[in-house]
């Protein structure tokens, strides 16, 4: 199911959910993670699924669980990266499911130690368009991806890639998500798994333990 992870919509103006969602539509979508200030999202419109989401910026201690304590348990939780340690507290706090804001790091701020606890605690990282397509974020956006893909590779930590926009000139659709995502290396194999990639967040497989019955 080709899913946007992260729209923002609102209720006034050219971003209401309805007119995001006919857009995302249009642009072969069909799921979309809807955040933003809008309550009246209908759970699905224009033939698009509509998950909530909730992004939850970097905040010190008690400040944050409580953050994702009081998101709804169908929301699907975001947290801004930010220095390492906070990372690691993200990824092994029960409710966070995606791991954003991967263009803000600096060079090397998202390591080894992160992507195999990603890897083992089944958390997604979002690679975010909006960051590729806005000049004043490409370079570094392009330069951190393409780190984080690397890693991927290596430890299997699920990927989602999200429009980020909060218009509806900001989507693309999947011939123009390819090439953006091949300019930091992606193959198209990779981009359609992240493209279908929020299942195996939100619905990781469950281990299934064999015990061997004894010889009466």
């Amino acid at each position: 199911m080709i899913t946007d992870a992260c729209i923002f919509a609102n209720q006034d103006g050219s971003a209401t959910p309805r007119r995001m969602l006919l857009t995302a539509k249009s642009c072969g979508v069909s799921r979309a993670v809807v955040c933003g200030n809008a309550p009246d999202i209908p759970p699905s419109y224009a033939g698009v699924t509509v998950l909530r989401g909730k992004v939850i910026g970097r905040q010190n201690g008690r400040q944050f669980f409580d953050a994702v304590r009081k998101c709804p348990k169908e929301c699907v939780v975001m947290v801004n990266v930010g220095e390492n340690s906070f990372n690691r507290t993200a990824i092994t706090t029960k409710g966070v499911h995606l791991l954003t804001g991967i263009a803000d790091l600096p060079k090397g701020g998202f390591d080894h130690i992160v992507a195999k606890m990603a890897a083992d605690h089944n958390t997604g990282v979002v690679f975010d368009l909006s960051r590729i397509i806005n000049p004043k974020s490409r370079r570094t956006a392009l330069s951190r991806y393409a780190e984080v893909l690397l890693l991927q590779r290596k430890y299997h930590f699920p990927l989602v890639i999200a429009s980020g926009t909060d218009t509806i000139f900001g989507f693309r659709n999947t011939t123009e998500t390819v090439a953006l995502c091949s300019l930091f290396g992606m193959t198209r194999p990779e981009i359609y798994a992240a493209l279908n990639g929020l299942d195996a967040v939100l619905f990781p497989p469950q281990m299934v333990t064999v015990v061997d019955k004894e010889e009466a």
